[in-house]
């Protein structure tokens, strides 16, 4: 894929401008078109995957994010703990699907923020999926607006995944309190 054009989704496919397709892209609203453009020039940027091809392995230490532009991803955790502490097995262990994110999301943030091995995999979970791929060589390669930008992005995102976290918490431990408190 070039930086020119990108396939949409849909029964009628179509070529657009991808700097005019992610203008509608919550991470890109706040960047110039030049910025988008500077980004969309960098080598490597572009990714494709199909479904069920892994985008991240859990485990894998490796410093980059990644921007969905078509299809779906989804992530598991493993349950393995050869994994949780960093590494990566070779024994099959249970995976629990985590979260499915859409055109649009963000993932492998916390990874290129912390330099620590990936918490999750993230697998292509539709026919088609296409998506940037932004390293700390190209975010670095930026001047400091557009960096600010850029962690700006990842700010909000990992609030957002707190805020969510914390939703969650708060409902199990509802759950759990209901399913422990004595029968009368």
């Amino acid at each position: 894929m070039s930086q020119d054009t990108l396939l949409t989704k849909g029964f009628r496919m179509e070529k657009v401008s991808v700097v005019d397709y992610i203008k509608n892209l919550p991470f890109f609203e706040e960047f110039t078109d030049n910025e988008k453009s500077s980004l969309l020039e960098k080598k490597g940027v572009f990714e494709k995957y199909q479904e069920g091809e892994t985008i991240i392995k859990q485990g894998a230490v490796e410093s980059c994010l990644y921007v969905i532009l078509l299809g779906k991803v989804c992530l598991y955790k493993s349950i393995d703990d050869n994994v949780e502490e960093g590494r990566i097995s070779l024994t099959d262990s249970e995976e629990i699907m985590v979260k499915e994110l859409e055109i649009g999301s963000i993932f492998g943030e916390i990874s290129l923020i912390t330099g620590r091995p990936r918490n999750v995999t993230a697998r292509a979970a539709s026919k088609d999926v296409s998506v940037i791929k932004i390293t700390k060589e190209i975010l670095e390669s930026f001047e400091q607006p557009t960096q600010m930008k850029i962690h700006k992005q990842f700010l909000t995102k990992l609030a957002e995944n707190l805020d969510d976290m914390n939703t969650e918490c708060i409902k199990l431990k509802s759950i759990i309190k209901k399913k422990l408190k004595p029968k009368a």
